[in-house]
């Protein structure tokens, strides 16, 4: 598997897809530090919020798309004819799709709590580091699905689908006890706690009922159980292209 997601990682090599995990998340606080003027709460508060609502979910899109470009114009000939299971090939693609996502996640995490540092603010170390795990988690489901997309419709499918699937996330259920029903709602609802912002992404008071933090173990669950299911029947179908 190590050399599945090696293999992966070459690919991408020289291409866009190897820096856009990196260039994502500076766009992210660089847009967010010019339009709140300066290093304050809302600048974190901000930053964290776009990234976790529209650009993060964005970026894994295209880069599950860059990485199964190449195969795809191929027609996977080349993976058919390696001795292994088809299988392992999908799942080093997931797999270093996942490892992209706690990448990035990471660096926005470092950048927005040494812009917190420079300006006082109140996102530190911990929730930051929490918040970068906890997206990553729970927002692993969306990789299978976007590698799905992307090999069976295109870029096109996978981008707005990514853009679908966000919007409704934020306006729909994130603050309501329904929030579990639809998966996209859950890393913005997990993120109400950790960080202290609402889904619209200004700053929450302390006291506000949205900062229970009984929902981040039920959150995590219900991500992972998407996960193994749409990656299980991702596999099955990618499997079946050494019978067709």
């Amino acid at each position: 598997m190590v050399n599945m997601i090696k293999a992966e990682h070459l690919k991408l090599k020289h291409t866009f897809g190897l820096f856009l995990p990196i260039i994502a998340p500076f766009m992210v606080m660089f847009l967010a530090l010019f339009f709140t003027g300066g290093f304050d709460r809302a600048f974190q508060a901000g930053a964290w919020n776009w990234w976790y609502t529209l650009f993060l979910p964005g970026m894994l899109s295209i880069v599950s798309y860059l990485c199964i470009k190449k195969d795809k114009k191929m027609k996977y000939h080349h993976i058919l004819l390696l001795p292994f299971a088809l299988e392992k090939s999908w799942l080093g693609k997931v797999g270093y799709c996942i490892l992209v996502l706690l990448f990035s996640n990471f660096m926005m995490f470092i950048g927005t709590y040494v812009g917190g540092a420079i300006s006082g603010t109140n996102i530190s170390l911990w929730p930051g580091s929490v918040a970068a795990l906890l997206l990553t988690l729970s927002y692993m489901w969306e990789i299978p699905l976007f590698l799905f997309l992307s090999a069976r419709f295109g870029m096109f499918a996978s981008i707005f689908t990514s853009m679908v699937l966000s919007i409704f996330g934020t306006v729909t259920l994130p603050s309501s006890s329904y929030w579990w029903v639809y998966p996209p709602c859950i890393p913005i609802r997990l993120m109400c706690p950790v960080l202290g912002i609402f889904p619209n992404g200004i700053p929450m008071p302390i006291d506000n009922q949205l900062y229970n933090t009984n929902v981040i173990i039920p959150g995590i669950c219900l991500s992972l159980i998407w996960f193994l299911g749409i990656i299980l029947c991702t596999t099955f179908w990618f499997k079946k292209k050494r019978e067709a």
